[in-house]
């Protein structure tokens, strides 16, 4: 039986570059060590409130090698 893993990642967006361009950056990095992207969403808090941007969160999954 194959067992993943999941996380919540939050990628805040930076004044002065396209939002496209921190979505790939973070997709980039995330695949890198292992991770799928499942599902990507907003959030209205006050993380996202405190930015001038704001930013996503990013629900990553991975499979966990057998032992």
């Amino acid at each position: 039986m194959t067992k993943y893993e999941y996380k919540i990642e939050y990628a805040k967006f930076e004044v002065g570059r396209d939002n496209e361009a921190h979505i790939l950056e973070s997709l980039n990095r995330f695949d890198q060590d292992g991770w799928r992207t499942i599902r990507q969403y907003g959030e209205v808090s006050m993380r996202n409130a405190t930015s001038l941007k704001g930013g996503h969160n990013f629900l990553l999954e991975r499979e966990i090698p057998s032992s």
